[in-house]
């Protein structure tokens, strides 16, 4: 199914900067950069309910503490409009991701993040991360990821990869962006073990050390190795 970028969409990504001689790493925030799961227990918690982890999935799986009742689909989306409203400015980041960013920046990588949290909470996700030392370009998407990246680098040649925890947006932007190298993370192990790798990410992550080495080796002409799966 065809999808339209929005023209709000589209304003962000012409105003995103890109350095023609730099390889370019478009990241996704939560669970990659940011603790979302996490946080999110941690809130709805306050709220009187808990997160079931045992699938891969958010709707169906919020429940009252006590019955087990479970919240419906509209009810959910309330709630996480809500955790993003009040909690966006200090969601903690993943062990490891802004020491390997620092590194990664110092490496002659540009990075660039592209994450579907909704517009209206866009400046509390940078104030999140102007806070915790990373200055990067933030554009905030509201569905699949390949056009948007498709139009990001439309005039840029250098090398491209891509991170995600979400299968659909890793083949995504492999299928309208087939240059790009896509790499599949979930920061959390709760999680990641519950997930296999689609056929198009390139390479399956575990940490952010594993994801600093594949872009390094990458850049550099040396990963020989086949893709780490489940």
């Amino acid at each position: 199914m065809a999808h339209k970028l929005s023209d709000g969409l589209q304003k962000q990504i012409s105003k995103a900067t890109l350095f023609k001689n730099k390889p370019l790493l478009i990241t996704d925030a939560d669970e990659v950069l940011l603790n979302f799961v996490k946080c999110f227990e941690i809130y709805l918690e306050k709220k009187g309910f808990w997160y079931d982890l045992t699938s891969y999935a958010l709707f169906g799986n919020i429940k009252q503490k006590g019955t087990n009742e479970v919240l419906s689909n509209k009810v959910i989306l309330e709630y996480l409009d809500d955790f993003f409203r009040t909690e966006s400015k200090d969601i903690t980041f993943v062990e490891g991701s802004i020491h390997f960013i620092n590194k990664l920046l110092d490496s002659n990588f540009q990075i660039l993040v592209l994450t579907n949290i909704p517009f209206k909470y866009l400046d509390d996700r940078k104030y999140c991360f102007q806070k915790n030392g990373l200055d990067l370009q933030i554009i905030a998407g509201n569905g699949p990821k390949g056009l948007v990246i498709k139009e990001l680098i439309r005039d840029f040649n250098e090398k491209v990869f891509f991170i995600d925890d979400l299968a659909p947006h890793i083949s995504s932007v492999k299928e309208e962006v087939s240059r790009s190298k896509t790499i599949h993370y979930i920061s959390d192990e709760r999680l990641s073990k519950l997930a296999v790798s689609p056929k198009e990410a390139d390479f399956r992550a575990y940490s952010w050390k594993d994801i600093y080495n594949f872009l390094i080796n990458e850049v550099s002409g040396q990963n020989t190795r086949s893709r780490k799966r489940l």
